[in-house]
């Protein structure tokens, strides 16, 4: 199954997160090329690994939405110590989803670390 990798959602998503297309690339364990080509024209993917970490920083952009509102910056350059005192940005250029994820998760319930 290709999944289409639309130029506006994926430029929107990586803006919203504040990465760059280099940091993107890293989060999805992908050639910045292949972001640089994405956001330019779209493209195709049957990829499922990278499928699935797109699909993951989108819940990552919905969560930090949720819990942080306008503040998303603030959140993603502040160390946490569940990750090991680095910023969710740092966590997700190392291609952590998860942990980020499970930050956030934390955090609707109360769970500041």
């Amino acid at each position: 199954m290709a999944i289409s990798v639309q130029a506006p959602r994926i430029r929107a998503l990586r803006s919203r997160l504040g990465l760059s297309q280099e940091s993107f690339s890293r989060a999805l364990d992908v050639s910045t090329r292949s972001v640089e080509r994405w956001e330019a024209k779209g493209a195709s993917t049957e990829d499922g690994e990278t499928i699935r970490r797109v699909a993951a920083l989108e819940e990552i952009s919905r969560l930090t939405n949720e819990v942080y509102g306008a503040d998303v910056e603030s959140f993603m350059r502040t160390p946490r110590r569940s990750l090991g005192m680095r910023t969710p940005k740092e966590a997700l250029v190392r291609g952590d989803l998860e942990a980020v994820r499970q930050v956030l998760i934390g955090s609707l319930g109360g769970d500041w670390a």
